[in-house]
């Protein structure tokens, strides 16, 4: 997951989130009919998102065929509560799964699923747990699935409210930031904002979309080209996620844990395959749950060799769109550099600290992801080294129990 939003990162599109419209007008599909979809959900201890979430993502307008859970929570029960629940009434099969702690490996497992079960539909949707889907959200996508068969990707925009009739004053509610957090806040927004110009992912995503031409149709019903997709709101074609290089299929378990980064990796895998698209009047409105993930250690590492193992793996298996490497692997240094900085200068508590100093050590030691003589094949490798060396405890996940 992009857990942290890149500067100048996308909206649906290039911009940020949108309100509803009300007179969008029905859902129409000009290419054809909509594709059939299944969804797959990731979680791990949080069932009250999931008791929000599910509801709305099994009453969209076009309803999914399968939704698939895939649980790493410590305790199984509450979630199996609600999808026991969600099956004894009316709507799509709710299938649960159990799976070590990787939004990665949890999405894959989610897949397979799918696939056992008959095989996955043409599009499959990624939500997580805390994406509150507007009832003609997926419809939305799917209309512009339904254009060109070559679409590979599709994204919503982000909503600034709740869907209607969702009321969200029982839910867990993040606490206001107090005086430190609002002006680190700031901050960080203008360090973010002067950096935007170099996000490697922007430039990466851009360069990788532009190998194929935009559909003629480009920019009917809020239709953008992303450079990449965030999370809480990305679906793929199924085929789109074969590869065929160093990475199985699916999402790059390379990426342990919360995985950050994985969304936007996936996004370029998929741009392999086709045009990746956001449909800005699909609305999601990510609910997003208080606290942080993780110790603030390895946030700080990943936040520096994620994006250096997620830019350097796409620039390496594209030499004829980054004939020159070694000049991407010194715009990288330099921006994530500037990120190690922002984190230093924010540093007001524990956790901030300790994020700044994963983020140094991550300085310190990636140099192995950025050296000319790295073969894409070999970065796996040398990222797991690098993980397992300077924060153990991150990884490999392991499969709860119960």
């Amino acid at each position: 997951m992009a857990e942290e939003r890149d500067a100048g990162a996308p909206g649906a599109g290039a911009r940020e989130a949108v309100d509803p419209d009300p007179v969008a007008g029905p859902v129409a599909a000009p290419g054809g009919a909509l594709p059939a979809y299944d969804a797959v959900m990731a979680t791990r201890n949080r069932p009250e998102a999931v008791a929000l979430s599910l509801p709305l993502l099994r009453g969209q307008t076009v309803p999914p065929k399968r939704v698939v859970i895939v649980d790493a929570s410590d305790d199984p029960a509450p979630v199996a509560a609600l999808v026991a629940g969600a099956n004894a009434g009316p709507g799509p099969e709710v299938m649960l799964l159990r799976a070590a702690a990787s939004s990665s490996a949890q999405r894959n497992r989610g897949l397979e699923a799918l696939e056992a079960a008959g095989g996955a539909a043409e599009v499959v949707l990624f939500p997580d747990d805390d994406s509150l889907l507007y009832p003609d959200a997926m419809a939305e996508i799917l209309a512009v699935y339904a254009r060109d068969p070559g679409i590979a990707a599709v994204c919503a925009a982000e909503a600034r409210v709740p869907p209607p009739g969702v009321d969200l004053g029982a839910a867990y509610v993040a606490p206001p930031p107090g005086r430190l957090r609002r002006t680190a806040q700031r901050l960080r927004q203008r360090v973010t904002e002067a950096a935007a110009g170099a996000n490697p992912f922007l430039a990466i995503g851009r360069r990788l979309g532009g190998q194929h031409p935009p559909p003629g149709w480009l920019g009917e019903r809020g239709t953008v080209a992303v450079p990449y997709m965030t999370g809480f709101r990305m679906s793929f074609r199924r085929a789109a996620l074969a590869r065929g290089g160093a990475v199985p299929d699916g999402f790059d378990e390379t990426l342990t844990r919360y995985a950050w980064f994985e969304d936007i990796e996936a996004s370029f895998a998929a741009m392999a395959h086709g045009p990746v698209l956001g449909a800005e009047r699909a609305l999601i409105y990510h609910h997003r749950f208080p606290g942080r993930r993780g110790d603030g250690f390895p946030v700080g590492l990943w936040s520096v060799l994620n994006r250096a193992y997620v830019a350097m793996r796409h620039v390496r298996a594209n030499p004829a769109l980054f004939p020159r490497p070694g000049r991407e692997a010194w715009r990288l240094r330099l921006y994530l550099a500037g990120r190690a900085a922002a984190y230093r200068l924010m540093a007001r508590d524990d956790w901030s600290r300790a994020r700044a100093r994963g983020a140094a050590a991550g300085l310190r030691h990636v140099g192995p992801l950025l050296a000319p003589e790295t073969p894409e094949e070999g970065l796996s490798a040398r990222y797991r080294g690098l993980m397992g060396r300077l924060a153990p405890e991150a990884g490999p996940p392991r499969l709860p129990e119960g």
